[in-house]
Formats: C-alpha cells, structure tokens, sequence
C-alpha cells in the first residue's frame, strides 16, 4: 500500500504532467519525435477456423484496442465498407481480413459485449460502417478523443494524442493502401497493428491522468 506521502508524490506528478500537456501539436512539432511502431506478435485471421481461436482469446480481455481500415475512396461519392478489423489485447494484436471470415458473424459477440470495453478514435464513424455489413449493436464502444477533451486537450486524432499523451510518433504511411487485397503486406500489418496497439495505450495513460 503506498503512504500518504507516496501518494502525494503521485497526485503532484500527475498535476505536473496534465500542466504541461499542450492542448494543440504541430506537425512540426510530431516530426521530431521518436517513431513508435508495434513490435509484438500480429495475428493475421483470414480463416474461420483462426477467427474462433482468436475470438476465443479475445474473450478474456477486459480492454481492447480497436480500428477498422478500409479501401481508400477517391472519388466523390464513392464509398467502401471495412476490409480490416484490429482488436488489441495485452499480448497480440489481431488483424481480420473480413471478407475471408464471412464478414462480422464471429465477431458480433465482441463488439457486442459489454464486459468489454472497445477504444479507439473516432469509433463511432467505425461502427456506422461496419453496420454497414452486418447490423449489430454495439456495446461498450470508447473514443479516446473524449477523454482527451476532459483532460483539456482540443486536438483528436490518433497522430495526435500518440504525440501528446505518449511523446511519440506513429507513421501514416499505410493509411491510403488497399485493405481490401487478399494478401496484407509487411507494411499494412505493422501499420494496423501499431493503430489498435496505440490505441489500448493511450486509453491507460489517459485514464490515469484523470
């Protein structure tokens, strides 16, 4: 158990940075910060048989980091639904190639649970379009850039807040590539799984920081 004066060191430690956070990051500024990317184990579900299993170890996970990416659009008017959904947990990240698994039927009970919680940026829009395969009703869905706007910074985004919160920065090198390619490259994978990876962070530093 800490002390009351541990504890005072904590609580001023915590003012301390919550002081010198910035409420808006240049791009400059994100440039000269250390790249981060995910370095731990990527499982890349593109069978059924792969989607139970990984739905089977996401079960017992209380917090998961969450994306989506689909097909770049670039045309106005044109649209694609989600190709890739990123679950982190503690230890791996998953990638599922959606169209090889037969879109959202093993993953309802997931995005469906309420014992478990779903972070990420703008998940709400995530959502609509995933809806946008298979309704379900989501559950226990969290937007980082609501807690961000509680702890008094204005800038969203995942970039962003990496930045802010975690004084690193996350490449968007991947972000325009076609998700919906049957094969991932080496660089779609460490892109999506540094997204969900990231994710899952900020949401604990955020969190201990209110």
């Amino acid at each position: 158990m800490f002390s009351y004066v541990e504890s005072i060191i904590l609580w001023l430690r915590k003012v301390i940075f919550r002081l010198s956070l910035p409420r808006k990051i240049s791009k400059e500024k994100i440039l000269r910060l250390p790249l981060v990317s995910y370095a731990g184990e990527i499982v890349i579900v593109d069978t059924v048989d792969k989607a139970h299993l990984a739905v089977a170890e996401l079960e017992g996970e209380k917090v998961l980091g969450f994306d989506s990416e689909s097909r770049p659009a670039f045309k106005k008017g044109e649209t694609y639904n989600p190709s890739i959904i990123q679950l982190a947990g503690e230890n791996k990240v998953y990638l599922f190639q959606l169209e090889k698994i037969n879109g959202l039927k093993l993953l309802k009970g997931i995005l469906e649970a309420d014992d478990i919680m779903k972070v990420g940026v703008g998940v709400d829009l995530d959502v609509v379009h995933l809806n946008g395969l298979s309704n379900f009703t989501a559950r226990n869905f969290f937007d980082l850039g609501e807690l961000s706007h509680r702890l008094g910074v204005t800038h969203t985004g995942l970039r962003n807040l990496a930045a802010i919160f975690l004084k690193k920065r996350i490449s968007k090198c991947a972000q325009l590539s076609d998700w919906s390619q049957p094969e991932l490259t080496d660089g779609q994978k460490k892109y999506a799984a540094t997204d969900a990876w990231i994710s899952r962070l900020l949401y604990f530093k955020m969190r201990s920081l209110e």
